[in-house]
């Protein structure tokens, strides 16, 4: 029952067997980069397959049997499940992934926990050498694997959306091409009716109308065209017209000779003359306006649930800027209230920084008649909102208005920063890593510094007070370093006790003064350590670079020793 419920929440979320998307592949590269492990997937466990909506290092694989997968075992455990040689784990020794391509040694899952508790895949990593992670790298794995939860939901949810605006804009299609159609066929039928006689007369078209083919019917037989519940209101018009001169006008349901329903319009007046006295009046079939009417009622009370009740935030201003109206979602989202926003100008809910954009908005949107992006809002408590929006230019309407929709991608936004953060950061110190020290070098046009740190005996900390201590020693230094740069300087933890600052645009006279800057206040650093630095050269590496600043180092550790 329990695994029925799981993939019931992995089918509800539309995702198996789609494309790839860029959101999920930044995921599991980031997974890669902060475990340094070559293979990184997001693993979905179906029925008897997993499937892979990301892979990162094992190419033309897209899914595998079940009864083989290592992630089957994370989905089962609900925690972050390790292996860390599976060729010596009984449980997956014999496993076909161990035994041949790509001949695991090191997994590590985290569970992808979606509506709350079902377990629907992994975020996981392999290797063909044996590993552990670091109770850092386990965090940064989790974070990444919630990130992918969440985005699965957004992803289904937006899904359902775009189905749901899709089905209505189809409704409202309808309506409109009926409406036209009622307008272009409508006819009307002509009757008389002499009082004296009783006599009835139809011209051609109200017969074509109650689908009679042959002379007029008698004032009972046209009567039976209509249903009991009408007869009475019809006999009761017909004797005031007669008796007093009330004009008639009813709309009625009918059935035509054939059984089929319709509605009718029905006027009429009386008439004296030398003839004697007499109803006349036309009648119109106005079933299609009758049906027109009813869809676009029901069209517009969709339109007031869906303003009431859809996630989308809806809005419209006029072409000032001033706010006209605002669904629950959108007053949701900013937390504040319908009449607190109403008649306000959009400048009042704009961070003071984004202001100066509003202008060339509703230029945009005056000239273009629509506009998109994403607008930086503020909510009642301060914070940022971040709202993908796509507003249009009602020019029919008097005066012209704008009708915005959007979504909250605040969440989205805040994720992606975090990535870029995950991505390029040290999780320990949170340092610059060396993947960005590559990008800060590429992007220099002129000569870039850097000088290289080697922390001395650190392993003895780490053996003899513990690696909790160490990570201690590891964030102070990094403090010391970063304490003593100007403002575009920066420090990169190349890895373990390595590190590494790099100096923009460096002189000699720059480097000269960091490193007597360094020398002189030793002391105030966590550890002893030992220094050199290199002066970027023209086609030279980065590689190469940081080799000459270690050459220094290894050499001025040599004569300190002496």
């Amino acid at each position: 029952m329990v695994e029925q419920a799981r993939l019931s929440a992995l089918h509800a979320l539309s995702i198996l067997d789609s494309d790839p998307e860029p959101f999920f592949d930044a995921l599991a590269r980031a997974a890669q980069l902060a475990t340094e492990m070559p293979i990184a997937l997001i693993s979905l466990v179906d029925g008897g397959r997993q499937w892979f909506k990301s892979q990162i290092g094992l190419e033309d694989v897209r899914e595998t049997p079940r009864h083989v997968s290592f992630c089957t075992w994370t989905v089962l455990s609900g925690e972050i499940f390790e292996v860390e040689d599976a060729s010596i784990d009984p449980r997956f020794s014999d496993n076909p992934s161990v035994q041949g391509a790509p001949y695991v040694r090191h997994y590590v899952g985290a569970p992808i926990q979606v509506a709350g508790r079902h377990r629907v895949g992994t975020l996981c990593l392999l290797s063909q050498t044996p590993g552990k992670l670091a109770p850092c790298q386990r965090a940064v794995l989790q974070c990444l694997a919630e990130a992918a939860a969440a985005g699965m939901e957004q992803r289904a949810l937006l899904l359902d959306r775009v189905s749901e605006a899709t089905r209505l804009h189809g409704d409202l299609q309808k309506s409109q091409a009926l409406l036209e159609q009622t307008n272009a066929l409508a006819k009307v039928g002509g009757w008389e009716l002499n009082v004296d006689t009783n006599e009835l007369e139809w011209t051609q078209e109200t017969r074509r109308i109650h689908g009679v083919a042959d002379a007029s019917p008698s004032l009972g037989a046209a009567l039976s065209f209509y249903p009991d519940a009408a007869q009475g209101p019809i006999q009761t018009a017909l004797a005031e017209c007669a008796e007093q001169g009330t004009p008639i006008d009813l709309t009625l349901p009918s059935t035509k000779a054939d059984g089929e329903r319709i509605w009718v319009h029905v006027v009429g007046q009386r008439l004296q003359d030398d003839r004697g006295t007499r109803l006349i009046g036309a009648v119109q079939d106005v079933s299609l306006q009758r049906s027109a009417s009813e869809a676009l009622t029901l069209s517009e009370s969709k339109y007031r649930r869906l303003f009431q009740h859809s996630m989308g935030l809806i809005c419209t201003h006029t072409l000032d800027g001033t706010i006209t109206s605002i669904n629950p979602a959108a007053s949701l989202s900013l937390g504040r209230e319908e009449q607190e926003l109403i008649g306000r100008p959009l400048s009042a809910i704009l961070p003071p920084d984004r202001r100066m954009h509003l202008h060339a908005y509703l230029a945009r949107i005056k000239e273009d008649l629509s506009d998109s992006g994403v607008m930086e809002l503020v909510a009642s408590d301060g914070s940022r909102r971040f709202w993908a929006y796509h507003n249009v230019l009602d020019t029919e309407a008097d005066p012209p208005y704008v009708l915005g929709h959007a979504q909250d991608i605040t969440t989205q936004h805040l994720q992606e920063q975090q990535l870029q953060e995950l991505a390029i950061r040290d999780p320990l110190t949170r340092c610059f890593n060396r993947r960005h020290l590559t990008e800060l070098a590429h992007r220099q046009l002129d000569a870039w510094g850097c000088l290289v740190f080697d922390l001395d005996h650190f392993k003895e900390i780490n053996d003899t007070q513990g690696h909790a201590e160490g990570d201690a020693v590891l964030v102070k230094f990094a403090a010391f370093l970063e304490s003593k740069l100007l403002d575009d300087e920066v420090v990169i933890r190349l890895g373990g006790d390595e590190f590494l600052v790099f100096v923009p645009g460096a002189t000699g006279e720059r480097m000269n003064q960091l490193e007597a800057c360094y020398r002189d206040r030793a002391d105030e650093a966590p550890i002893r350590f030992s220094g050199g630095c290199a002066i970027s050269r023209p086609h030279e590496s980065v590689g190469d670079t940081i080799n000459r600043a270690d050459m220094k180092l290894y050499d001025r550790r040599k004569q300190e020793r002496s």
